[in-house]
């Protein structure tokens, strides 16, 4: 690892416990490689939280106070969630922005436990933004949480919005089995 990954490795594991697991993820041969870490039972017992490393090692014009990487909590044991993340960064690597609200699309189910194919990204769900927060010797980063939605109900967000999607009946951070959200057309489920 280098200078960076050992100090974002430190960084979160003086916050957070030991990694339990790593995964790596390259979207295609000419994107980079990005590190997905796991830690289990964070924030609670049974939940797995993924955190990227690597997406903060990009530019965006967007960019001016920090870099995001990002940060994945479900009451789950598929490391699937974690890898997605991976993959949306190295993807769109230099690219996109992965500020609150955006989504990212794939054709096909994140996970075999669910149809949900997207993420949406948002605050991270169990930590405020001073914990979220991390200054590193060569830059400032920020986690960005990624919360999975179902391809029907990005419509209904785009629609109604962040708040009130967030507080909609059936929308569950943790849940990566939930049902959709209430008044989206879901072939999904």
């Amino acid at each position: 690892m280098d200078t960076f990954e050992n100090s974002w490795v430190e960084a979160l594991e003086s916050r957070f416990g030991s990694i339990d697991s790593i995964l790596k993820v390259q979207a295609n041969d000419d994107q980079p490689l990005i590190h997905v870490f796991y830690f289990e039972d964070l924030p609670e017992e049974g939940t797995l939280t993924a955190v990227t490393c690597g997406l903060s090692n990009a530019s965006h014009t967007d960019w001016k106070q920090g870099k995001p990487e990002l940060i994945v909590s479900l009451d789950t044991s598929d490391k699937s969630w974690g890898f997605a993340a991976g993959y949306f960064a190295s993807a769109y690597f230099n690219e996109k922005r992965f500020s609150y609200g955006d989504v990212f699309l794939i054709d096909n189910p994140i996970s075999e436990e669910s149809a949900m194919s997207a993420y949406l990204v948002f605050a991270p769900s169990f930590l405020n933004q001073e914990q979220a927060t991390f200054e590193l010797p060569d830059r400032t980063i920020y986690l960005a949480g990624m919360y999975p939605l179902f391809a029907s109900e990005i419509d209904l967000y785009n629609k109604i919005g962040l708040k009130e999607f967030w507080h909609s009946e059936g929308f569950d951070m943790y849940n990566p089995k939930r049902t959709p959200v209430a008044g989206s057309d879901n072939p999904d489920s």
